[in-house]
């Protein structure tokens, strides 16, 4: 079976890595030569909260050859259709194509490619990309988690197979779901990169700062929201879980109970920094901001939710990239927060 990794940046070159060890036909596909240069040369050298190097194979999507059978899908969605045109030659009919991102795209990705050939996934863990060939592990090892599932929940022998190789990388999960564990991993993902990339910090620096923390909160709370009213049921995913119940609470001490199944989740990535974050710091002018909370606003205007902490955001972060903002924790005086008893 031949595997590719389109998207060889710090997750990407995780996985990528650990499967090829496991013995896979892996091949690595992205569009930084000096990066790709690096892999073939070096190694894909993995550092922080796990250290290995491992010899891979990897190469620019213009060079890449053959039709792969199984290419995991790594690349942030604003870069996703161009990624996926750069390997159009290589899908052949029977490839599958696992999406691997943030947010949702899976709809995307099937308009692209077709339907038949999508199955969705999620990743729990995160990474750093640190140089050309090395990537920082943020996650703790033991929690490295995959979930994958077929869109219209069947349980399928390709889905098993899919399983299989992802657990070269570590644990997985077969959904019948999907949508209910990528909208609870888009809440997760509002909640604690949204404040990561609006306030310059780890996810453990927002979880203490007082506000910052309330600020999550609420981030969770309208997504919870969201959901119940687009009838998608909420997954427990390493303790945290985007059910209204979970993030209600009218008086301090309610407030407290909540923060608990927030910062259980948090514990395991604790000095990890949000990928728009990442692209923040590397001077780029876009990130995932709208696939994340800004999809969370537009999911909600649907059904005439206010979510203001989402939208705020959302205009933090576009005031950073467009360089009117500095992301740094005096941001918060932008949140209007309920003072509670």
């Amino acid at each position: 079976m031949r595997v590719a990794f389109l998207g060889a940046g710090s997750l990407g070159l995780i996985s990528g890595a650990l499967i090829t060890r496991r013995g896979y036909d892996c091949t690595l596909i992205d569009v930084n030569r000096p990066h790709v240069d690096a892999l073939n040369q070096n190694g894909a050298k993995i550092v922080g909260l796990y250290e290995a190097v491992i010899p891979v194979k990897a190469t620019i999507p213009e060079e890449a050859e053959g039709i792969f059978d199984v290419i995991f899908l790594q690349v942030k969605q604003m870069d996703m259709a161009d990624a996926l045109a750069g390997v159009k030659k290589n899908i052949g009919p029977e490839t599958v194509i696992v999406t691997l991102e943030n947010g949702l795209p899976e709809d995307k990705v099937a308009a692209i490619v077709g339907r038949e050939h999508v199955i969705g996934g999620s990743v729990y863990h995160g990474a750093r990309y640190i140089s050309p060939g090395v990537s920082e592990l943020t996650t703790e090892f033991s929690a490295m988690h995959h979930y994958i599932g077929e869109l219209d929940g069947s349980i399928t022998p390709r889905l098993k197979a899919i399983a299989n190789i992802l657990e070269s990388v570590g644990a997985v999960s077969i959904t019948d779901d999907i949508y209910g564990i990528k909208y609870t991993k888009l809440a997760m993902n509002a909640t604690i990169s949204g404040m990561s990339a609006s306030l310059g910090c780890t996810f453990g620096e927002a979880l203490e700062n007082y506000d910052g923390m309330r600020c999550m909160l609420y981030i969770s709370q309208e997504a919870a929201k969201v959901m119940e009213a687009k009838k998608i049921k909420p997954i427990d995913m390493e303790g945290y879980c985007p059910e209204v119940k979970n993030f209600s609470f009218s008086t301090i001490d309610e407030m407290w109970e909540c923060e608990k199944g927030l910062r259980k989740m948090i514990l395991l990535s604790y000095n990890e920094i949000a990928s728009m974050l990442q692209d923040i710091r590397l001077g780029k002018t876009r990130c995932e901001i709208d696939d994340l909370n800004g999809k969370v606003v537009q999911d909600a205007k649907e059904f005439g939710i206010p979510v203001p902490f989402n939208e705020t955001v959302v205009y933090i972060v576009k005031k950073i990239l467009k360089k009117e903002l500095e992301p740094c924790m005096e941001n918060l005086k932008f949140f209007s927060i309920p003072e509670l008893k």
